[in-house]
C-alpha cells in the first residue's frame, strides 16, 4: 500500500489544510482594519483655519528684505540673506520671528576631490560564485545615454521586480499555520513540508526555508498570531543525541572537506561536502581502520586481561554499537585502550565489538591486483591527458570504492587526470603524481677572474624539475625533497607567502607597488576572485567595455576569475608591453585546482611598480600596447 494513502496521512493532510483555511480568513479579516489605523496615524494633526493660512501665503508674496538690525544698529550689508520662521503649532495665532544664518567665512583653497574609484570586497582566496542571477536586479547606469541597457538586459531573463517573491502576508499566515499544527496536533515540520499543502516549504534545504526567513524578517503585529505565547518553530530538527553518525555528518558539512583548505563556510569549495560513508576512509589518502593489539594493560578492565571473551557475553544496545562504528570508521589504527577511553566503556568489551566490525570496500570490477598500475581497456594509450590550461578544466576529488581507474565512479580517471592529496584514495594510488626527487644545484657560471663561479640554485627552481615543467606545484606527499619547512621554490602559493605591496597612485589610475625587496621567481603576489562561468563572462563584459575596465583573468575554457567586485591588490597591477614588464603570470595546479600566481622577473627594490603584459586578447588600445 502506498504510504501517501494511509488513514494517519490522510488525516494529517486534512488537519493542515483546515487550518491554512481558518488561518487564512482570520489573517485577512484583520489585516485592511490594521493598514487602515495605520495609514490614520501618520496623518497631521494639525489643521491651518483660513486666517493663518492666508498670513502664511501673504508672506510667501512680500519680497521685501526683512527687517534685521545689528546689535550695534548697524546693517551688514554682505550678509543679506535672511529667513522667517512660521510657528504654527502653538495657537490659531502664527508666531512669527527672522531666522538669520551663521556666515561661515571662505577659504581660498578647497582640497580637491579624491578621483573617482570603485568599491571591492577584500578576498584572500577565490570565490566560487558561478552565474550571476537570471533576473536583472536593477539597470545599470540608467542615467547613462551612452550605455546600451537593451543589449545588457538581453543577456537576462527579465528584471527582478518581474519575478515571483514572497508576500509577507502569506509567510505570516504560512508560520501561524504551522505553529498551531506543531504545538495543538503534535505534527512536525517535516510532516507538514510532506504534504505539500502550505504554499511556502518551512524547513531549510537547498534553500531558505519559511522559518529561516522570518527570523531575518520584521514581524507583523497579527493580534491572531501565537508567536509569542511559544518557543520559536524548529528549523531542521536536531538528532538524537545518541545518533553520532548524523551529529557528525551536520558538523562536517560546516568545514570544507579539502586537507589543503579545511575552512568553515568555505566560499572557494561551496559544492563539495564530506559524507560519512563506511565504504570509503574516513581522511582521504589514509589506511582504513584496523584494530591492533596491545601488550601493556591498561587496567583491570583491559582486553589483554579478559582474552576469549565473546561477543553474547557483551551487552551493549544498538546505539552504543553504532556509535563506536562510527568512532572507528573516523580512527586510524588504534589499540581497544584508546577507544575505551574515547567510549567510556570497558576495555575488554570494546575489543570484542570493534574486533567483529567490517570496512572492506565493496567489491567493483576493478580488483585489487589492478590497483599497481591502472589499466583502461577503453584508452589503453591515453591514461592521462595534458593537465595545463586552458584546455584542462580540474574535477573535484574523486570519492568511491575500488581503484582508480575508467568504469569504476572515478572522476579524475573520467577526467584523464591525476588522482591528488585531496582525493578519498590511498597515498600510493597509481593515479598519483608521482612527484620529483630534485636536489639543490651547484650551477657554473660564466669564467671569472679567480676561476669558475657557482651559484647555488634551489631544488625545483628551474624546468628541470618535473612538477615545474608540468605547471604544477610539488606535493609534499610525494616529492621527496619537498616538505612544507623546505626550501622549495615550487611551493609558494601551498605556503602562502606573498610579497608586501601597496596600491596607490600611478601614471594610469592607481598602481601596485613593492613595500619589500623581491628576487626573481619570488611569488608577489595570487590573483583572486569569483569564479565566474562563460554565461556570466558574456553578460559582464558588456560592463567592462562600458567601464573601460576589465579585471577577468581566464582561468580554463568554462571558468575565468574576476575582481571587479571581490579581489586583492593584484587586481591594481597595470600593463605594459613584454619588454618592460617586470612580472608574469603562471596557471599553476596546486593539489587539483587551478591558482593564478604573480611572479617576479628580476630583482626589485621597495618601491618599484608592478606591470605585467595583459596579452594580445586584452581590450586595450595599439598604443598602450606600445
Amino acid at each position: 500500500m502506498d504510504a501517501s494513502c494511509t488513514p494517519r496521512v490522510q488525516e494529517d493532510n486534512e488537519v493542515v489544510l483546515n487550518l491554512f483555511r481558518a488561518a487564512w480568513y482570520e489573517y485577512f479579516s484583520w489585516e485592511p482594519l490594521h493598514c487602515s489605523e495605520k495609514l490614520s496615524s501618520i496623518r497631521a494633526h494639525h489643521t491651518l483655519d483660513r486666517d493663518a493660512r492666508l498670513v502664511v501665503l501673504n508672506s510667501l508674496e512680500d519680497d521685501s528684505p526683512a527687517n534685521i538690525e545689528e546689535s550695534d544698529g548697524a546693517r551688514d550689508t554682505d550678509t543679506a540673506l535672511s529667513f522667517t520662521y512660521y510657528d504654527l503649532s502653538s495657537s490659531h495665532e502664527p508666531e512669527r520671528r527672522p531666522i538669520r544664518p551663521e556666515v561661515v567665512p571662505a577659504v581660498d583653497t578647497l582640497p580637491a576631490p579624491y578621483p573617482f574609484y570603485e568599491s571591492c570586497t577584500p578576498i584572500n582566496a577565490n570565490i566560487l560564485h558561478g552565474d550571476d542571477p537570471n533576473y536583472l536586479p536593477f539597470i545599470p547606469f540608467a542615467d547613462d545615454p551612452t550605455f546600451d541597457y537593451r543589449d545588457y538586459m538581453y543577456d537576462h531573463k527579465g528584471l527582478a521586480w518581474q519575478e515571483g517573491y514572497r508576500d509577507s502576508d502569506v509567510l505570516a499566515i504560512v508560520l501561524e499555520t504551522a505553529r498551531r499544527l506543531h504545538r495543538n496536533h503534535g505534527i512536525s515540520m517535516e510532516a507538514i513540508d510532506r504534504t505539500g499543502i502550505l504554499p511556502l516549504t518551512l524547513c531549510t534545504t537547498s534553500v531558505w526555508g519559511a522559518i529561516w526567513t522570518e527570523k531575518m524578517s520584521d514581524s507583523i503585529p497579527w493580534s491572531g498570531s501565537s508567536r509569542a505565547s511559544g518557543p520559536p518553530l524548529p528549523d531542521v530538527s536536531p538528532p538524537a543525541a545518541d545518533d553520532l553518525k548524523t551529529r557528525l555528518q551536520d558538523y562536517m558539512t560546516l568545514w570544507c572537506p579539502r586537507m589543503d583548505c579545511l575552512q568553515g563556510h568555505c566560499f572557494t569549495h561551496a559544492t563539495e561536502q564530506y559524507h560519512l560513508d563506511f565504504d570509503t576512509p574516513a581522511v582521504p589518502g589514509k589506511r582504513r581502520f584496523k584494530l591492533l593489539s596491545t601488550k601493556t594493560s591498561c587496567g583491570d578492565d583491559c582486553a589483554v586481561q579478559h582474552r576469549g571473551t565473546s561477543v553474547d557475553e557483551v551487552k551493549w544496545s544498538g546505539a552504543e554499537i553504532d556509535e563506536l562504528k562510527v568512532i572507528c570508521h573516523i580512527a586510524p589504527p588504534t589499540t581497544p585502550c584508546k577507544l575505551a577511553r574515547l567510549c567510556l566503556k570497558p576495555c575488554f568489551e570494546v575489543a570484542v565489538i570493534a574486533s567483529s566490525f567490517s570496512f572492506k570496500r565493496k567489491k567493483t570490477k576493478a580488483t585489487e591486483k589492478q590497483s599497481i598500475q591502472p589499466s583502461d581497456t577503453a584508452h589503453p594509450r591515453h591514461l592521462y591527458g595534458s593537465e595545463q590550461p586552458p584546455g584542462f578544466i580540474p574535477n573535484k576529488p574523486c570519492n568511491h570504492p575500488g581503484i582508480c581507474v575508467h568504469n569504476s565512479d572515478c572522476a579524475c580517471a573520467d577526467n584523464a587526470a591525476h588522482c591528488s592529496r585531496s582525493c578519498a584514495c590511498s597515498t600510493l594510488c597509481a593515479r598519483r603524481w608521482e612527484g620529483c626527487k630534485c636536489t639543490i644545484l651547484l650551477v657554473k657560471q660564466k669564467p671569472h677572474k679567480r676561476g669558475s663561479l657557482h651559484v647555488t640554485v634551489n631544488p625545483c627552481s628551474t624546468d628541470l624539475c618535473p612538477c615545474r615543467r608540468a605547471k604544477r606545484e610539488c606535493d609534499p606527499e610525494v616529492c621527496a625533497p619537498c616538505p612544507k619547512d623546505s626550501n622549495c621554490r615550487n611551493m609558494q602559493l601551498q605556503r602562502g607567502v606573498p610579497k608586501l605591496v601597496q596600491a596607490k597612485q600611478s601614471k594610469h589610475g592607481l598602481g601596485l607597488f613593492l613595500a619589500e625587496t623581491v628576487n626573481a621567481g619570488d611569488l608577489i603576489i595570487e590573483y583572486v576572485g569569483e569564479l565566474i562561468y562563460e554565461a556570466t563572462f558574456h553578460s559582464r563584459n558588456e560592463l567592462s567595455r562600458h567601464l573601460r575596465r576589465n579585471y577577468v583573468f581566464g582561468l580554463n575554457d568554462q571558468i575565468s576569475v574576476d575582481s571587479i567586485r571581490a579581489g586583492n591588490p593584484a587586481r591594481f597591477i597595470n600593463h605594459a608591453p613584454s619588454r618592460r614588464a617586470n612580472v608574469e603570470v603562471f596557471i599553476l595546479l596546486v593539489n587539483g585546482e587551478q591558482r593564478i600566481g604573480v611572479y617576479a622577473k628580476k630583482q626589485m627594490a621597495p618601491g618599484t611598480e608592478l606591470f605585467l603584459d595583459y596579452g594580445p586578447e586584452f581590450p586595450i588600445s595599439d598604443e598602450e600596447r606600445r
